[in-house]
């Protein structure tokens, strides 16, 4: 009695297989280079965003210790757009990964405040109905009492 696996015959590597291996390359490719992309455009905002920090603690000159937080917080994210074009994105996921195995509660939290965020963003608020209990009743609708 033969089973499925003898009816198969030998795996064959046709132009079939080499026509799905050129096509999981080329879509490798393209997502390498679409990654690539963004990870380029994260730069330019992490960049911007710490410039738009200098900017904004320059104003602060009659204020030394305000400058001097802006100035620090602004040298932070530049350090953090260096750290970024220096890793892989592969390098920044495991870190982060790790980062959030360190502190659950910290990542749940964040988590939650992104849903929010998110959920406010997508639903915006519309009007909202009156309760009942609250609302306005016009005074010639209210009985009257016959006196």
């Amino acid at each position: 009695m033969r089973n499925g696996a003898q009816d198969r015959g030998p795996t064959s590597s046709g132009p079939d297989r080499d026509a799905a291996r050129g096509f999981a390359d080329a879509l490798r490719d393209q997502a390498h280079g679409y990654a690539g992309k963004r990870r380029a455009d994260a730069l330019r905002v992490v960049s911007d965003v710490g410039d738009a920090i200098q900017d904004t603690g320059a104003g602060f000159d009659g204020l030394p210790q305000v400058k001097a937080f802006f100035d620090q917080a602004a040298l932070g994210v530049d350090g953090l757009a260096e750290d970024m074009s220096r890793r892989s994105f592969g390098e920044m996921y495991d870190e982060v990964r790790a980062a959030a195995r360190r502190r659950p509660v910290l990542t749940a939290a964040a988590a939650m405040l992104a849903g929010v965020a998110l959920y406010r963003l997508i639903n915006p608020p519309g009007i909202r109905p009156v309760p009942r209990s609250r609302a306005l009743v016009p005074v010639d609708v209210l009985p009257t009492p016959d006196l």
